[in-house]
């Protein structure tokens, strides 16, 4: 697989915050100031990945309100990644997403490359 750019995870997750987290579902907040990564992501590929992705069962934003709620497999999603993934140290959150890249979510990323 070739490199994934991670550079718009990095910008946009600067902007997030984990409002509300039961296993199962969770509330993303966003800033104001995502407006200008925004210009960065391909809402098509943002849309393929979701549809690809196993864990995933729902995916509702809020512009008005600036919040996103998922619904995942906590199964298959484990509930600590999103921590890491939001939260954690920029180095932690990268090398998680890199590897759930090659692993876990290797067929949304050929989803969003059109494969």
């Amino acid at each position: 697989m070739s490199e994934l750019d991670l550079q718009p995870f990095l910008a946009l997750r600067r902007h997030l915050r984990i409002a509300h987290h039961i296993p199962g579902r969770i509330r993303l907040r966003a800033g104001p100031s995502i407006v200008k990564d925004l210009g960065s992501i391909d809402g098509k590929s943002v849309e393929r990945v979701l549809a690809a992705l196993e864990g995933i069962r729902d995916f509702r934003a809020n512009p008005q309100a600036g919040s996103v709620i998922v619904e995942y497999a906590p199964g298959t999603i484990r509930p600590e990644w999103w921590e890491t993934l939001i939260h954690g140290d920029e180095v932690a959150a990268v090398a998680l997403l890199q590897r759930l890249l090659e692993h876990e979510l290797a067929p949304a990323v050929a989803a969003a490359r059109g494969e």
